[in-house]
C-alpha cells in the first residue's frame, strides 16, 4: 500500500478507532466498575481519560459520514450502507448481552421487557427507556447525527456545509449559555439536533475537508477555531482541553503524521472496534463481578474480562456483522440493478 495514499489514511483511522474503544473499555473496566459496583479484588489505577475516546469517535464519524455521502449516489444507497454497518452487528451483541445479563448477570442490569424491547430501535434513551449495556447512549447520538446528514444530502445543501456547521455551533454555544442559566432546551430539540455533541462531529466534518480542500484551509481552520469556542462556552472547561486533544490527533492524521499505525495489530482492532464496543460493558461488569468473588485479583479479572470481550468482539465481527454488512449491501445493489433494468 503506498503511503499517504486514500487507503492508507483509512487504515489510520480505523486504527484510531480501535484505540478509542480499547481506552473506552479501560475505562469501563477500572474506573466506572470502582463507581458503579467496587472491585472487591483489590484497587485498580484509575483510566478515567479512557471516556473520551467517544469524543474522539464522534469526531471520525463526522470524518467518515461526509466522506461517505460525498460519494453516495441516492439516498436509500447511504441509508442501507448504514443499516448493514450498525444494526445486524447491534442485535446480535443485544442477544449475547441479554443471554449474560438474565442468567448469570447482575441484578442491577435487568430491564423491564419493555425497556429490552425499545432498545432493538437503537434510540431507547430518546424514547424514554433505560439502556441494557451502558454503552449504547452513544449508538442513538450517532444515528441523530447521520439522519441530519442525510437531510442536507437529500436537499443538496453539503456544499453550504460551512454554513451548516455555522448553526449548529451557534445553537450548541447559545443551549450550554442556556443551561447554565437555568433554561432548558425543549428535551426533543436538544436530543435530536445532538446540541451538546454536534461540535465534534463538525470538527471531524471539517478536517475532513482540510484534508480533500488543502486549496481552502484557512476558512476551516476559521471554521475549526469557532467549533472550539463553542465547546469552550457551552460546555465544561474539560470538554474544551478534549477536543484540543482530538484536533491535535486529527490534525497529526490529516498531515499524515499517523503512518505508524499501519500495523496490522492496529487494523484488527480497527476492525473490530464496533463490536468491541457493544458487547464489552455489561457482559464484562458480569465478568469481572463473578472473578472477584471467587477470589481472583482485580488486575487478573479485568485482564480476563478483557480477553473475552475480544473474543466475542472478533466472533461478532467474522460471523455476523461483517457478513451480514456484505450481504445487504450486495442484494441491494442486485435489487438496484434490476430496478434499472426494467
Amino acid at each position: 500500500m503506498k503511503e499517504g495514499s486514500p487507503s492508507a489514511r483509512v487504515v489510520e483511522l480505523d486504527a484510531l478507532r480501535g484505540i478509542a474503544a480499547v481506552a473506552v473499555m479501560a475505562y469501563h473496566y477500572t474506573t466506572r466498575y470502582a463507581e458503579q459496583i467496587g472491585h472487591a479484588g483489590g484497587s485498580l489505577p484509575s483510566m478515567a481519560f479512557g471516556k473520551y475516546g467517544v469524543q474522539l469517535f464522534f469526531l471520525i464519524s463526522g470524518f467518515v459520514i461526509f466522506m461517505t455521502l460525498e460519494r453516495t449516489r441516492t439516498a436509500m444507497d447511504f441509508v442501507v450502507s448504514r443499516f448493514s454497518r450498525l444494526f445486524p452487528a447491534y442485535w446480535a451483541a443485544m442477544a449475547i448481552t441479554a443471554a449474560v445479563v438474565y442468567t448469570v448477570g447482575l441484578h442491577g442490569q435487568r430491564l423491564h421487557m419493555d425497556d429490552l424491547l425499545l432498545n432493538v430501535t437503537m434510540v431507547q434513551d430518546f424514547l424514554g427507556a433505560e439502556e441494557l449495556d451502558g454503552s449504547y447512549w452513544t449508538l442513538e447520538i450517532e444515528l441523530f447525527f447521520y439522519a441530519q446528514m442525510l437531510l442536507w444530502f437529500v436537499l443538496g445543501w453539503l456544499g453550504r456545509i460551512r454554513w451548516i456547521i455555522g448553526g449548529w455551533l451557534l445553537l450548541a454555544a447559545l443551549e450550554g449559555l442556556l443551561e447554565r442559566a437555568g433554561w432548558h432546551f425543549p428535551y426533543a430539540m436538544r436530543e435530536l439536533l445532538i446540541l451538546r455533541h454536534v461540535p465534534f462531529f463538525a470538527l471531524g466534518i471539517l478536517f475532513y475537508r482540510l484534508r480533500t480542500r488543502p486549496a481552502q484551509w484557512r476558512g476551516d481552520v476559521a471554521m475549526i477555531a469557532l467549533a472550539l469556542l463553542a465547546v469552550g462556552i457551552g460546555q465544561k472547561p474539560l470538554m474544551l482541553l478534549v477536543a484540543v486533544v482530538c484536533c491535535a490527533i486529527f490534525a497529526a492524521f490529516v498531515r499524515g503524521w499517523l503512518r505508524f499505525l499501519n500495523l496490522s495489530l492496529f487494523a484488527f482492532i480497527g476492525g473490530i472496534s464496533y463490536t468491541l464496543y457493544l458487547v464489552h460493558q455489561s457482559v464484562g461488569f458480569v465478568a469481572i463481578y463473578r472473578l472477584e468473588h471467587a477470589g481472583v485479583p482485580a488486575w487478573a479479572a479485568v485482564l480476563a474480562s478483557m480477553t473475552l470481550a475480544f473474543t466475542l468482539a472478533t466472533a461478532l465481527h467474522r460471523l455476523v456483522e461483517k457478513p451480514a454488512m456484505e450481504w445487504i449491501r450486495a442484494e441491494w445493489r442486485m435489487r438496484h440493478a434490476r430496478a434499472q433494468e426494467a
